[in-house]
């Protein structure tokens, strides 16, 4: 599978309200290919909503946005596939459709592929459903254009690690092909604690989010538990110690994640803290990832009641941070310092499906 991430530098007319270029893209020679992939961010530079209606192309091209809806000044990100079917040059034509203009929008891909690759387990996840020449009615996830493929939730995996260790990590994966070898990797409670408030409704955020953890579920094995609970308005658990062969259980809650109401975090890392600590691994990697954009209150208070919680063993406390707001960041490093875990920012599309996996790697790694 051959993925390009690219974004599309916009012109910034005032008659225009949708901020998106025309430009032919080239992607160039692509040696090997399964699927193509792309991702167009388009902005709202106007002051009305913008409704993105239907996006027309060629038979087996798939379209998906993160938003329907682009409000004043906000972002959606355009993802585009489609699988090659001969090799040599190709030049795919989008039409995107929108409330706001006449004409559609024009997108046009170009590019030559060198050699196709048959293995379907090469494939990308994809965040849509089954749905022809329709759009589906949800916060997170539209689907533009024809499905007619099945296709597998398995990602290309990036087996680097930034460490001293990573010569020694690489050997040991070749034993028997995966990742997270046994051999080379403590076993892992990952609990994730994410936030569904209505900051985290951005159209880039939740998408984002939602791709970096299906990376990292793509490469768990069946001695990993895996735990999900989210936080606004209430505090929820939504699954507790699922098995990591489990991934299209773990892939589900993930995909039907909606983000609505206000933020209340306090709570939610007590509870973390409860369940990591009811499926604690002695002598293996107990971890909490806290997923969010914004300021989470985590006072003086809760911090004790965190620490003197750990009756089973120390669980580590990663942030994992949507945005750029700097008080907001600056909090979530204070927080991981407490938790003695590390602080790590997802900005775009390009910086997410390696450090979750990383940060796993870093932290379940036997040291002999």
């Amino acid at each position: 599978m051959h993925k390009l991430l690219f974004y599309i530098l916009f012109p910034f007319c005032l008659k225009a309200q949708l901020a998106i270029s025309n430009q032919i893209t080239d992607l160039g020679l692509i040696k090997d290919a399964y699927e193509i992939t792309g991702d167009v961010v388009l902005k709202n530079i106007g002051a009305k909503n913008i409704y993105l209606l239907r996006a027309d192309s060629e038979y087996g091209m798939k379209i998906f946005t993160s938003k329907k809806t682009i409000t004043p000044n906000d972002t959606a990100l355009l993802s585009i596939s489609f699988y090659p079917e001969y090799k040599g040059k190709f030049k795919k034509k989008i039409k995107l459709i929108t409330n706001n203009s006449s004409n559609p929008y024009l997108i046009e891909l170009i590019g030559n592929v060198e050699n196709i690759t048959l293995d379907n387990k090469q494939a990308c996840f994809y965040f849509g459903s089954k749905i022809k020449n329709s759009i589906k009615n949800n916060n997170s996830e539209i689907v533009f254009s024809d499905q007619k493929k099945e296709r597998d939730y398995k990602i290309p995996v990036d087996t680097s690690i930034n460490n001293e260790e990573k010569t020694k990590i690489k050997t040991i994966n070749n034993d028997d092909g995966s990742i997270l070898n046994s051999k080379a990797f403590k076993p892992n409670n990952i609990v994730f604690l994410i936030d569904v408030s209505n900051s985290m409704k951005d159209s880039l955020k939740f998408p984002l989010m939602k791709k970096s953890i299906y990376y990292l579920i793509n490469q768990l094995r069946d001695i990993d538990k895996i735990t999900f609970v989210t936080y606004s308005d209430t505090v929820k658990l939504l699954n507790e110690a699922v098995k990591g062969s489990e991934k299209l259980q773990l892939i589900d809650v993930i995909k039907n994640l909606k983000a609505g109401g206000k933020t209340k975090g306090n709570k939610a890392i007590v509870k973390c803290q409860t369940v990591a600590q009811n499926n604690f691994i002695k002598n293996g990697n107990n971890i909490i990832f806290l997923c969010t954009d914004g300021e989470f209150g985590f006072y003086k208070k809760d911090q004790e009641q965190f620490l003197n919680s750990q009756v089973n063993g120390k669980v580590i406390l990663t942030t994992v941070a949507f945005g750029d707001d700097k008080k907001a960041m600056d909090n979530l490093k204070r927080i991981s310092k407490i938790g003695e875990g590390s602080f790590i920012q997802i900005k775009n599309n390009s910086s997410y499906e390696e450090k979750l996996l990383n940060e796993i790697k870093q932290r379940s790694l036997i040291k002999n």
